[in-house]
């Protein structure tokens, strides 16, 4: 279904809308979207809160962005409680309050989920850019490789590799054979980076969410937490170093924003790429890339 906005401009309304203006507290409804409220929608002249006729009072003028969110909340609190009506919400605080778009569309992250609060597109825009930048952090502190404290502070976020991993050196369980995928790949490195690969990663931190190590014929990794596999890749030398052929990927990294088989073999390309000290911030925005290419629900 195509998502509706509110119109740029509104000169009349089902009887069942509500238009969704910014006040001020005194209720002097004389510019604005407020005189349009008080000459077309019922907005009672000295009541600058809530539901009067077809129109709903959100005072701006009093403050600071933290003084209008209190009567935001109201507002949307109210709006669930009235299913019966639709309510048209207006660029509040963006005319002459003096606000800009950015600082009011946040307060209006829980209406994005409203079905009768219908907000204007350039806060809807937003607000899913803002969900979508704080989804992004939240999967690198989860599935970035490294000890994410570090790296978010600006330090090197990999462990010392002086110890080689074994299976012994981590508690892990090993890949499921049921709900797995299956994947031919082709991924080339290097003789000097499968012998760092084959050092393996042992956290030094409860912020490095991944353990890995090698045999002669697979890379293995695993979730440092859980111990459970979630990636088993096979390689094999070849002429000019080696060749990683085949990746089995467990599903339960769906749990953790891992969409679908081609963003997981996006996200163990940069697992691999961030071990051997490549691009691993180019490798990072291409997994995401793979990620926001699916349906995301």
């Amino acid at each position: 279904m195509t998502k509706r906005f509110t119109p740029e401009r509104i000169d009349s309304l089902r009887p069942n809308e509500v238009f969704v203006f910014g006040s001020n507290l005194q209720g002097y409804h004389g510019g604005g979207a407020a005189y349009a409220a008080h000459n077309k929608f019922g907005a009672v002249w000295g009541k600058g809160v809530g539901h009067y006729g077809q129109s709903y009072a959100i005072p701006t003028m009093q403050g600071g962005v933290e003084t209008i969110k209190p009567y935001v909340d109201n507002f949307i609190t109210y709006a669930k409680s009235r299913p019966d009506l639709t309510f048209l919400v207006t660029r509040i605080g963006c005319g002459i309050a003096g606000f800009k778009d950015k600082d009011i569309a946040p307060l209006f992250t829980e209406a994005l989920g409203v079905d009768n609060i219908i907000l204007p597109e350039s806060f809807v825009k937003i607000i899913r850019n803002q969900q979508k930048e704080e989804f992004k952090l939240i999967m690198h502190l989860k599935l970035g490789l490294g000890n994410m404290g570090r790296y978010f502070n600006g330090k090197d976020p990999m462990p010392q590799k002086e110890i080689v991993a074994t299976k012994d050196s981590w508690g892990i369980e090993p890949m499921p054979s049921e709900d797995i995928s299956d994947c031919p790949i082709e991924i080339h490195v290097s003789t000097a980076e499968m012998e760092y690969l084959k050092r393996g990663h042992i956290p030094d931190a409860q912020d490095d969410h991944w353990f890995m190590y090698c045999d002669d014929e697979y890379i293995r990794y695993y979730r440092s937490w859980t111990g459970d596999c979630s990636f088993e890749a096979h390689y094999h030398k070849a002429a000019r170093g080696y060749i990683i052929d085949n990746l089995k990927m467990n599903h339960s990294l769906c749990e953790f924003g891992v969409n679908g088989d081609k963003a997981g073999i996006a996200l163990f390309i940069y697992l691999v790429i961030a071990e051997i000290d490549g691009d691993a911030a180019q490798a990072w925005e291409e997994y995401l890339e793979a990620w926001e290419s699916l349906t995301i629900r």
